[in-house]
């Protein structure tokens, strides 16, 4: 894990704000201060005074949850006055606490960051097996369940050495042309690995750390089926392998099989892929009878262990439409206040009879690139993936702009989901829900 277990446990009804800037050079540097004002019907409540409270380095605040409440944060640099850096409404974070700390790129000077804490009292489900442990005595309805995902799933065996995708994005194919007769090819092919690879763990291993959603993008590249991101990863029947021995083991269990993007393919292709598909699960696929709305044990009892979604037709058998039980917004944001405000605005107006995926990742831009080349940025998708340190905490924080709502996260997409507590924290979402 990429995160560290603390004893502060977990606080439902309250909020803290724990400063860290000692630990980062830039912010001593700069002698930046952190002020905290709570406002109410837009009347400054807390301090007494009106003027921000300073936050001291090492100190940690709390406070308890009032809904109609804002929190606003603040900051100062080198002794100059408060100025206003961000405001959340309180009742979003209930269960979070704000770090000020590391932002993961040199050019920041801090980062806010909102955290969910997880101790060794947490009892969840062996990852392996946490719908038939969780949904054995609870019809819940799988699209209020949630569900973690991966991203580009087959991406973790892309190399230098693997193909192009002919149906890349068109401004990386110009630079392949462009590098494709140079001595630089071989290393700019390796520099496209950097920010392509989207996993450090193979199918089983997703699956057994507790993921259900699988984004898988086909292509069909020199005879064979493989996954694209830019170049060619896990091939199609490696994929369904580490699904064969995961479901083997763990029968229950179900798994989301999104046929994504697949461009270029052509009919014959895609009835490949779907007899690759039937010969491997066949009555095991659900059905489109089925839908979002059944519960986990309607597709347990009746021996449905995959859920093929897709855009495509195919003789061989008939998956579900995306078109009609699936909604999945690419919020193509590289910094992760603005990834955060699309999704919970995407989150309150989705539809409850549908799965919907939240995209919990960020989108590099060409700037990015550029800038990987700078001592303390971004040098891969890895590393730019880190500077949204928390995406658990990320998740609770969406998770109670959704309940506010009516609504619940449901399928839940994250990069290198070894590196941050995003199995926990689904979890703990759906045991609030079974509790309450």
């Amino acid at each position: 894990m990429g995160t560290t277990l603390s004893c502060s446990g977990f606080q439902e009804d309250s909020f803290c704000l724990e400063n860290q800037l000692s630990q980062v050079y830039s912010a001593i540097a700069s002698n930046v201060g952190i002020g905290i004002t709570i406002e109410s019907n837009g009347s400054t409540i807390f301090p007494a005074d009106g003027k921000p409270m300073n936050l001291k380095r090492g100190q940690q605040w709390c406070r308890n949850i009032k809904p109609e409440e804002s929190l606003i944060i603040y900051e100062s640099r080198l002794f100059k006055k408060w100025s206003f850096r961000k405001a959340f409404p309180t009742s979003l974070l209930n269960g979070i606490r704000i770090e000020f700390g590391k932002s993961g790129r040199i050019s920041e000077l801090y980062g806010i960051n909102l955290v969910q804490d997880f101790d060794a009292n947490d009892r969840f489900p062996k990852p392996s097996q946490w719908m038939t442990k969780l949904y054995q005595a609870y019809d819940t309805p799988l699209n209020q369940i949630c569900i973690p995902g991966t991203h580009d799933s087959g991406s973790y065996d892309i190399t230098t050495f693997s193909d192009e995708d002919p149906h890349m994005w068109e401004s990386l194919k110009k630079l392949f042309d462009y590098y494709s007769e140079s001595y630089f090819f071989t290393p700019f092919k390796e520099l496209v690995r950097w920010w392509a690879v989207t996993q450090g763990l193979n199918t089983y291993q997703q699956l057994s750390a507790g993921v259900r959603y699988l984004d898988i993008r086909p292509r069909k590249i020199n005879g064979q089926l493989v996954t694209v991101h830019g170049l060619a990863g896990a091939s199609i029947n490696n994929i369904i392998m580490g699904i064969k021995r995961f479901l083997n083991e763990n029968p229950r269990e179900i798994i989301i099989f999104h046929i994504h993007e697949p461009y270029g393919m052509i009919q014959a292709d895609i009835d490949e892929l779907f007899q690759v598909l039937y010969e491997n699960f066949g009555a095991s696929i659900a059905p489109p009878q089925m839908s979002p709305s059944n519960s986990i044990q309607q597709f347990q009892n009746s021996g449905y262990q995959i859920i093929v979604l897709s855009t495509l037709d195919s003789p061989v058998f008939s998956g579900w439409s995306t078109y009609e039980t699936l909604s999945n917004l690419w919020h193509n944001k590289n910094r992760p206040y603005p990834l955060l405000e699309s999704i919970t605005n995407n989150l309150v107006y989705r539809k409850n009879n549908r799965l919907h995926i939240t995209q919990m990742t960020m989108t590099e831009s060409p700037g990015d690139l550029k800038q990987g080349a700078i001592p303390g940025q971004p040098s891969s998708l890895r590393s730019f993936v880190r500077t949204l340190r928390y995406p658990s905490g990320f998740l609770r924080y969406a998770a109670n702009a959704a309940r506010s709502h009516n609504k619940r996260v449901n399928i839940v997409t994250v990069d290198f989901p070894e590196d941050d507590y995003i199995y926990a924290a689904c979890m703990r979402e759906n045991i609030i829900d079974i509790n309450n």
